[in-house]
This record gives structure tokens, C-alpha cells and sequence, in this order.
């Protein structure tokens, strides 16, 4: 099933794969459980970024087994193997992220841990979600980890987005890309090119996309209109929010890039000072995908997490 990533020597996804309707549309989960479970240490749900899916999680899924926690990974609606939303096939679409944490409502029931305490580990548009997961399940989430977190997208000011997305969204143009946007040639993307803003990492910029080669299925690129009217609207009634953003109470880890060119810095720094309790850690001159970056600052990475976790 993953020849290609197999051979490139790729962690392989541990567990099985849940697939479940909603919406009338089929939303696939992966489940990854530790082989003594009456040895658990706890229950970690990773929220992926934007395009992302299951598969390239597969190593985090893999180290959280190993430190003994059972993992439940999600493919948003729109995204890997949860459907097509868009007019363009693999046109990144939704009409609110409400559908996002609906999702994974669902999930989380599908599986039984609707009543387990949760540890979030959310990366970029995954990183925004588990903060907004924060709060829908207060109760249940013990703790969140956010890699490179969508505190804002990268297009400023807010309000001209909302409004500019807003018209195309009413004018009936939601499901499109935004004008004169394309999806780059596969070929062309996957190639490491020394100023990418990804990662300065060759072998981890190129190996996420290697899982494409094992199922095209998999793949997603640009954004629609409404995906981003529903990225701002969402950012601005939450992350952008002070007083929300003070309102959430649990622990928060946050790992942030010092090159980051994806999603917005500055909203970032501002944004998450407001966080009650937060640890934060900065990776100089690291690009976004911090979980693709140089071996030293994965190292560092999982350090940081067992330590905040309590232990390795």
C-alpha cells in the first residue's frame, strides 16, 4: 500500500484507518492505539494543517505510540481522503471551520473518547483548530501542543480579506480558487530549492511528497474563496481575540518558527502572549513546517514535548 514511501524510508502509519459519514460525505479518521492498554498514558488527537492528511503524520503517530499514548488523527472535510469540496478537484474548500470541529466531534464519538481526557497537537490551520478545540472541549482537553500556529493567515489587513471573500462568496464564486490562483505542477513543487519557505531541510521538505506518489488521492493545493473567507472569519471572531484567546485554560505549548513566512508573525507573537499559560519556544531561522525542519530541531522538538508532557 505505501511502496514508495516505504522505500524512501518513511515512518509507516501505525493503526487503522475509521471512516465515518458526515455531512453526507465520508470522514476519514486514523486511529493508532499502543498494543498494552492497560499500560496508556494518555489520548493525543493531532489536528493537521492546511492540505495536509493522516499519512504525514505517520511519524508523529509513531513517537506518541512509543511514549505510550494512543493517537487519533483526522483528515478535514476537503482534505486527504475526507472528499472533494471544491470545483477544482484538488481545490482546498469549506464553508466555515465550524465544519472542521464538527468533524471532529464526530470522530472523537466514532472512536469512544468522548469522554477521555484529550492532549491536541495541531500544526499551522491545525494548530488554530486545536485553540478552538480548546474551548469547545474544555473539559476534555488537558493540554495542547501548537507547531507553527495559524494565529492569522498571511494577508493583511483583515477586514479588506473578509470583505473581498465575502463579495465572491455572495457572488456565487466560494467553490472557485481566487482569481488568477492555480495549483503549481506536482513536479515542479516537490523539488527542494534552497530559499523555500517549508524548510531548510532537503530530505524533509521532499519525503511529503512522496506519499502522493503512493496515492494521488491524497493530494490537495490552493485555497478557494470560501476557504478563505472561512480561515479569516474564523481567526477573527477567535484567535485574533483577545479575551478569547485569555479564556483558554488549559496548559499550551507552542512551538514557532523564526522564518516564518506562511502564516502571519506578527499576529502570533501578539496573540499568544495572551495565553494564560503558555510555554513558548522559538526555532531560529527555521521555516514553517517545523516537523520537516533540520534533525536538531526535531530532536529539540520532541525534547520540549516530553518535558511539557512530564516525562519521556
Amino acid at each position: 500500500m505505501y511502496r514508495y514511501a516505504s522505500e524512501a524510508g518513511l515512518v509507516l502509519p501505525p493503526g487503522t484507518d475509521i471512516n465515518i459519514p458526515y455531512e453526507g460525505r465520508n470522514l476519514r479518521g486514523h486511529l493508532a492505539e499502543i498494543a498494552d492498554q492497560t499500560a496508556v498514558r494518555g489520548h493525543v488527537v493531532i489536528c493537521p494543517g492546511f492540505t495536509e492528511f493522516c499519512e504525514k503524520y505517520a511519524d508523529v503517530m509513531q513517537a506518541f505510540n512509543d511514549r505510550g499514548y494512543n493517537v487519533l488523527a483526522i483528515d478535514w472535510p476537503g482534505q486527504g481522503m475526507s472528499g472533494h469540496l471544491g470545483r477544482h478537484r484538488i481545490a482546498v474548500h469549506c464553508e466555515s471551520f465550524d465544519q472542521h470541529i464538527g468533524a471532529m466531534d464526530a470522530l472523537i464519538a466514532a472512536v469512544g473518547w468522548q469522554d477521555r481526557p484529550l492532549i491536541l497537537f495541531g500544526h499551522s490551520m491545525g494548530g488554530h483548530l486545536a485553540l478552538r478545540l480548546c474551548q469547545h472541549l474544555d473539559a476534555q482537553v488537558i493540554a495542547a501542543i501548537i507547531l507553527s500556529p495559524m494565529i492569522a493567515p498571511p494577508v493583511m489587513p483583515v477586514w479588506l480579506v473578509r470583505l473581498i471573500t465575502h463579495i465572491l462568496v455572495g457572488a456565487g464564486f466560494g467553490r472557485f480558487y481566487l482569481l488568477f490562483k492555480k495549483p503549481p505542477a506536482l513536479a515542479h513543487v516537490r523539488q527542494f530549492r534552497p530559499h523555500n519557505v517549508l524548510s531548510r531541510d532537503k530530505y524533509g521538505y521532499e519525503s511529503q511528497f512522496v506519499w502522493f506518489d503512493d496515492n494521488a488521492e491524497l493530494r490537495r493545493s490552493q485555497p478557494t474563496a470560501g476557504w478563505v473567507h472561512a480561515a479569516y472569519e474564523s481567526c477573527a471572531r477567535t484567535t485574533l481575540n483577545k479575551q478569547w484567546m485569555a479564556a483558554i485554560e488549559c496548559p499550551v505549548l507552542a512551538l514557532v518558527a523564526g522564518d516564518e513566512q506562511v502564516v502571519h508573525k506578527a499576529s502570533i507573537d501578539r496573540m499568544l502572549a495572551c495565553l494564560p499559560r503558555l510555554t513558548r519556544h522559538d526555532y531560529d531561522d527555521a521555516r514553517h513546517e517545523l516537523l520537516n525542519e533540520t534533525p536538531d530541531v526535531i530532536a529539540d522538538i520532541w525534547k520540549r514535548v516530553d518535558a511539557f508532557l512530564g516525562g519521556g
